[in-house]
């Protein structure tokens, strides 16, 4: 069995290019598949010429020969995959064609022509609809000739349709059809699940739940929720002396951590702006224990900041959080994105802003729903907080 699929993959493996869509491998597969089990055609024409039909006959090694040959060339020409697939169309075509009017007409050939639906099926999964649709009207043409023609050529074989030979091809259409609706029932999954994964890598996994069945405006207001804002100090005379590669790297590798860190504690990944990394507790779902949760995470990531070095760069962070009602929701159409907006939210921003190299600045009503909760704080004092007048904070240090 390993062996048969060995080989199996091998063959699959036929026309391969670098850089080939996922879409595309899968349509060239079904082409190669049928291009296999087409040299049953070789079977079938040793028992049309033991019956004395050698017409029939030579065209199923024509057949034959012809998806044998497209196999090689589709090896050494991948390009060639288009052409190559309408050569079998037609080939397709007219072998049960040929045939058909061999043997005198649609009934004494049991049902030949049925096999060239495969071709507008198979044209269906490997173009668009118009040149499916294309191929839809050559089938079209070809049953009226296989109408019409043998009331004016005479039948080559005295041959009479059998129940059991028109159930054969019946069965071998509908296993073709099953087959190929099963391709893009497939297709249709897999784009389907990639949607979904997408969305849900943008948005919080309830929202994009919501959206998904609710085309109603998405906008929440939470009375209790804690947000964090972080920066890099320093970024922006750094980033000068970098490359864009090195930029983009360096901020990758650390707010992927950041992003490992918010998953493991279940908070909400807001957004990144430039060097500044905004997550909030307590929303999409309201939690009990979002000061809590959001204050582990800004340890974390200042431990984490403090004990790595990125490409030879020692970075520091400044850290702001704030706790209170926030309102959260989705605006406009086009590259959207769930938000906050509130005084809750400009206020963590200028604690982060306003706020030590190093440190986790926190506002009052953070520092007191933390409080008592085994966390260690030093005062800062006094503050000027734009918009807020004087204010005075704390600095998260630690755990008791």
């Amino acid at each position: 069995m390993n062996l048969i699929r060995r080989l199996w993959r091998r063959l699959m493996e036929i026309g391969v290019y670098e850089g080939e869509p996922n879409a595309q491998a899968g349509k060239r597969r079904i082409v190669i598949g049928y291009m296999f089990f087409g040299q049953l055609r070789w079977l079938f024409s040793l028992d049309s010429f033991s019956q004395g039909t050698t017409v029939v006959g030579w065209t199923d090694l024509a057949a034959a020969s012809i998806s044998l040959l497209s196999l090689f060339v589709l090896r050494v020409r991948p390009s060639w995959f288009t052409a190559i697939m309408n050569l079998l169309l037609f080939t397709q075509i007219a072998e049960v064609l040929v045939q058909t009017v061999a043997l005198g007409g649609i009934i004494r050939a049991e049902g030949l022509m049925l096999f060239g639906m495969l071709s507008v099926i198979g044209a269906l999964i490997v173009f668009s609809a118009r040149g499916a649709f294309l191929w839809f009207l050559g089938y079209l043409v070809s049953l009226v000739l296989a109408v019409v023609l043998p009331e004016y050529i005479e039948p080559l074989y005295q041959v009479e349709g059998s129940a059991a030979g028109i159930a054969f091809v019946a069965a071998s259409v509908a296993a073709f059809l099953f087959f190929g609706m099963a391709y893009f029932v497939r297709q249709r999954d897999r784009f389907q699940q990639e949607s979904d994964d997408l969305l849900h890598n943008i948005l919080p996994d309830e929202i994009a739940t919501r959206l998904k069945t609710d085309t109603s405006m998405i906008a929440d207001d939470f009375p209790q929720a804690s947000v964090l804002f972080a920066d890099v100090v320093g970024f922006t005379p750094m980033s000068t002396t970098m490359t864009p590669p090195e930029l983009v790297g360096l901020l990758n590798d650390v707010f992927s951590k950041f992003d490992e860190f918010v998953e493991e504690l279940g908070l909400e990944k807001i957004k990144t702006i430039g060097d500044e990394y905004m997550v909030a507790a307590g929303v999409p779902v309201p939690r009990d224990g979002h000061a809590e949760a959001i204050a582990e995470l800004a340890l974390r990531i200042r431990d984490h900041m403090a004990e790595t070095t990125f490409n030879g760069h020692r970075l520091e962070m400044r850290i702001g959080i704030h706790s209170g009602p926030v309102v959260a929701g989705i605006i406009g159409t086009h590259k959207f994105a769930y938000d906050l907006w509130g005084d809750t939210v400009n206020t963590a921003s200028r604690m982060e802003s306003g706020g030590i190299p190093g440190a986790i600045q926190v506002t009052p009503t953070t520092h007191e729903l933390l409080s008592g909760n085994g966390y260690a704080f030093e005062p800062r004092g006094t503050i000027e907080v734009k918009g807020k007048g004087h204010m005075n904070t704390w600095l998260l240090v630690g755990r008791n």
